[in-house]
């Protein structure tokens, strides 16, 4: 006979509490499909339908590799903003695609716990993400993150051909519809002026003109948040995308999404709160730009006629609208506005 004071093995109070063993049994199942889930081969991309070529809706995000919760919640917003206007074509990553240790392989879990497991959905699962490289993915990861792409591991999104690249999109009547160049402002800076000539080239070869042109990179040139300006690249990279008549430039690096705009340059187009720690911004730097220190993304739609620029939070709902009429005779400063401006 038990003495009183004796206390209950663990196999004996569950047995007097059934209800025990089922959420025992519940949390084991619950913890062998999770880890199925995150070590099998992710399902082979495969576009959803050929989408008309006179149409590009793209997302815009970066800083976004830390797998933590903010990560997931602005891919959820992702997809749930992409099937509310039935309409993605392509993700653009804009580098800090890893933060932590460097990726040991293209086998690493993190490709599973910041890549093809958070990015999932009817329409994530169906797009490609073209990615550049950031300084949290050097020295190391960038390799690794090359070898992901050129081997067509995982499911087959991750697209990063070369440290940079040049890759169109859409066609209006013989004409590319948008031309990007990925460049990697990450990279030791004397490698830079090998990339401008990238750049120029990409813009000045032969053929039709692209409706619309866009460089998409790491570090922005000018910002109004914590880095400020880079003083070098406005002087080393600026008069190349002048002279390119390059309409926006995509960055990160900066904690947080950013519109700016400079008479005779390009739109200034920040979106780094994809899933690091954020950074503090202004409400308001004017009344025709705009900063958020919230998570989200940036989404842009391009047509022959007009660009939609949308600011969402990390919840898909839209914090600002832009527009560009194609047929403004301006430049971004007098053609990027508000959508409630837009004339």
């Amino acid at each position: 006979m038990k003495a009183p004071c004796e206390k209950e093995s663990a196999v004996e109070s569950t047995r007097r509490r059934p209800w025990l063993w089922v959420a025992l049994c519940l949390l084991a199942g619950l913890g062998l499909a999770l880890g199925y889930w995150l070590i099998a081969p992710p399902q082979a991309f495969v576009p959803v339908v050929a989408a008309p070529p006179e149409q590009i809706a793209l997302i815009a995000l970066g800083d976004q590799g830390s797998g933590a919760l903010q990560q997931w919640r602005v891919a959820r917003a992702m997809e749930r903003v992409a099937a509310r206007d039935r309409r993605l074509d392509l993700v653009v990553l804009l580098g800090d695609n890893f933060y932590g240790p460097p990726l040991s392989g293209t086998g690493d879990m993190s490709w599973q716990l910041k890549f093809e497991r958070v990015y999932w959905g009817r329409w994530l699962n169906h797009v490609p993400f073209y990615a550049v490289l950031g300084n949290h993915d050097y020295p190391e990861s960038q390799q690794v993150e090359l070898d992901y792409s050129q081997e067509h591991k995982g499911s087959g999104r991750w697209q990063m051909p070369a440290r940079y690249y040049q890759k169109d999109f859409g066609q209006v009547q013989g004409r590319p519809l948008l031309r990007v160049v990925f460049l990697d402002t990450a990279a030791p800076r004397e490698t830079l002026a090998q990339q401008v000539a990238f750049l120029q080239q990409a813009f000045a070869q032969p053929g039709p003109r692209p409706v619309w042109r866009m460089v998409a990179a790491h570090h922005p040139l000018r910002s109004a948040g914590r880095h400020g300006n880079d003083e070098q690249l406005l002087q080393d990279l600026l008069p190349a995308l002048q002279r390119s008549q390059v309409d926006l430039y995509l960055a990160g690096h900066e904690h947080n999404q950013q519109l700016l705009l400079e008479p005779g340059e390009p739109a200034w187009v920040i979106s780094g709160a994809g899933g690091q720690k954020l950074y503090e911004m202004p409400d308001v730097i004017n009344d025709r730009q705009f900063s958020s220190a919230r998570a989200g993304f940036a989404k842009l739609d391009f047509s022959a006629e007009q660009l939609q620029l949308v600011f969402y939070d990390e919840r898909g709902t839209p914090e600002q609208r832009y527009r560009w009429q194609r047929q403004c005779r301006w430049l971004a400063k007098g053609c990027l506005l508000p959508q409630a401006e837009v004339r």
